[in-house]
């Protein structure tokens, strides 16, 4: 009997034991997970310094030649660049584009101002586009949810005094506005627009870069068929002669020719990626007024 108690008390205490084992070292893994995160987080904020210098280094170098800094930028949006030693896993890779290569999303909230009726009419119809295109099941859901986030309200009964900024201005946010719909409404279809094609996220601008459309977004806007801009388009051409000599509407042209910037818009987002660890990272920033901006870590990919 006696033997039986000790080997049941000498069990218990071995299941005790493993148990505590699985715990200390699930907590390891957690502490490691952590750290590796806390580290990666680092990186990236000497990698946003880095990209800071290397764009203004390169800026400054052709001073304010204008036809310089186009050929520049267009090259930055055209050909992203890779650091990678020969041996080695670590790279860097930076990625970069026109914050107003589309229609402003922020557009949308623009119907009760008449100083904007180009830019909210052009929105709507993009917005209105994509409904038709992509049998979207409850637009005014969709749309209402993305006007609370343009217009910075709030369904908190009890506010806080720390209120989330207006406007939409980041294609993540977009993104977590459209699960949101998502969730609400069962809607599959929507999880094959790629957002980025029609909509920009700079809240501040008014006009479009326009030698950076999307094929699919200049297909919409000038009533043309998407293989063929496909086919022929190609980023840093000039617009209107593209859409004169593709059959495009340039009644819609001329209607919208106000919202077409003449010159570059040199406003930049930059999607910058890297190894960390054996794992691989990244985060975005926003090149403004000659200086980085809004950075926005995206953790692990």
């Amino acid at each position: 009997m006696r033997k039986g108690v000790v080997l049941f008390i000498t069990l218990s205490m071995i299941v005790s034991m493993l148990a505590l084992v699985g715990v200390i070292f699930s907590y390891l893994e957690k502490v490691k997970k952590n750290s590796s995160h806390s580290g990666a987080i680092i990186q990236a904020n000497l990698f946003f310094s880095d990209t800071n210098k290397a764009l203004e280094v390169l800026l400054k170098k052709v001073g304010t030649d204008k036809e310089k800094r186009k050929t520049i930028l267009s090259t930055l949006y055209t050909a992203p660049m890779t650091i990678e030693p020969e041996e080695g896993e670590f790279f860097i890779t930076t990625e970069c584009h026109s914050l107003n290569r589309a229609v402003n999303i922020n557009w949308l909230g623009y119907e009760d101002d008449s100083s904007m009726e180009l830019q909210y009419t052009l929105a709507q119809e993009v917005f209105d586009s994509l409904v038709d295109q992509y049998s979207i099941q409850n637009a005014s859901l969709l749309l209402e949810k993305i006007l609370i986030a343009i217009n910075g309200e709030t369904q908190q009964t009890n506010p806080s005094r720390l209120q989330p900024k207006k406007g939409i201005v980041s294609l993540a946010q977009l993104e977590k506005i459209v699960r949101d719909y998502q969730f609400e409404s069962d809607d599959s279809a929507i999880d094959t627009i790629v957002w980025e094609k029609f909509f920009a996220f700079d809240s501040e601008s008014t006009l479009i870069d326009g030698a950076y459309l999307s094929a699919e977004l200049i297909a919409i806007v000038f009533e043309m068929e998407v293989e063929l801009v496909k086919e022929e388009w190609f980023e840093g051409d000039d617009l209107k002669a593209f859409v004169l000599d593709n059959g495009g509407s340039m009644s819609n042209y001329n209607k919208n020719q106000k919202l077409f910037s003449p010159t570059l818009i040199e406003r930049i987002h930059c999607r910058v990626t890297y190894g960390y660890e054996d794992e691989v990272y990244s985060f975005g920033l926003d090149y403004l007024e000659e200086k980085a901006d809004r950075f926005e870590f995206y953790a692990k990919q």
